[in-house]
């Protein structure tokens, strides 16, 4: 049975829970102003590319005269406003808990759902049951659904091809497990934006004297001592730098973007970013 200190705890998760969906949208109203849709595939008589054929393609779109041209079957694609899908995904970690880490990406994801569906775009949440959705009205359950997304992983929904995946996060796991992944989605012909959010602290490591580090995702149970930090600073620098860097070589090798974003850049500056990277442009 409940009390009223229960009672008004769960007032408060729900207030904040809510502003953080308006904070998002208050971002993404600020950045879709001139914001266009990008080009779409459909059928409209427009032509708009050529593409290699792949499975689950009709045989009526197959461009035969294209494909003998070439060593391989195309599709010839129109452009018609039909709706694209998306789909977006935050690290759930611990370790997104230092700072506001957290509350960053999940503004940044939810205002990036509400700039796709307004735009005409279909938006899905990777390792949830929810199907990706469509109409503005749908944010909210994008938002409502956040809290099931607990791991990397496709779930029920798997992603189809020529997707986009935008994923979000400090990516402070192993990197071979976000290799794997993604190697998956772009041999199914899924484009991708890695995102990673960092606090200023954890790029520059400012503290000075005796500092005591503890590994917040639990994987190694050792705390570390460091007598005087200073000592550290450029070794710890490098290795962040070389993180980023391995991030940004493995979204090259996929052909997909990679963005590092400190949590003390405003989010309307990020978004514009990935809008860009979408085909919109603020």
């Amino acid at each position: 049975m409940s009390g009223p200190v229960d009672n008004l705890s769960k007032a408060g998760d729900i207030a904040g829970n809510l502003g953080l969906l308006l904070k998002a949208e208050r971002v993404a109203h600020a950045v879709m102003k001139g914001v266009h849709g990008r080009r779409r595939t459909g059928t409209g008589e427009t032509f708009w590319q050529f593409r290699p054929w792949a499975s689950g393609d009709a045989r009526r779109d197959i461009d035969w005269r294209q494909s003998a041209k070439r060593d391989d079957v195309f599709i010839r694609q129109t452009e018609w406003e039909a709706a694209q899908t998306a789909w977006l995904w935050r690290d759930a970690s611990a370790s997104m808990d230092f700072g506001i880490k957290k509350e960053y990406a999940e503004t940044l994801l939810l205002a990036l759902g509400v700039v796709l569906l307004n735009g005409g775009e279909q938006a899905g949440l990777l390792g949830t049951g929810l199907a990706p959705q469509s109409g503005t009205p749908a944010i909210q359950r994008l938002f409502e659904a956040l809290p099931l997304q607990k791991e990397l992983a496709e779930s029920a929904r798997p992603v189809a091809a020529f997707s986009h995946v935008i994923l979000v996060g400090d990516f402070y796991f192993p990197l071979d497990e976000l290799r794997a992944f993604c190697a998956g989605l772009a041999a199914r012909h899924v484009a991708g934006t890695l995102v990673q959010v960092f606090d200023p602290a954890e790029k520059d490591l400012p503290y000075k004297g005796r500092v005591r580090f503890e590994d917040i995702e639990g994987l190694d149970a050792d705390a570390a001592d460091i007598p005087q930090v200073e000592a550290v600073r450029e070794a710890y620098t490098q290795k962040f730098s070389a993180h980023q860097a391995a991030l940004s070589e493995m979204a090259q090798r996929f052909g997909w973007h990679f963005w590092a974003f400190s949590t003390a850049t405003k989010p309307e500056a990020a978004l514009t970013q990935l809008c860009g990277v979408l085909g919109t442009h603020a």
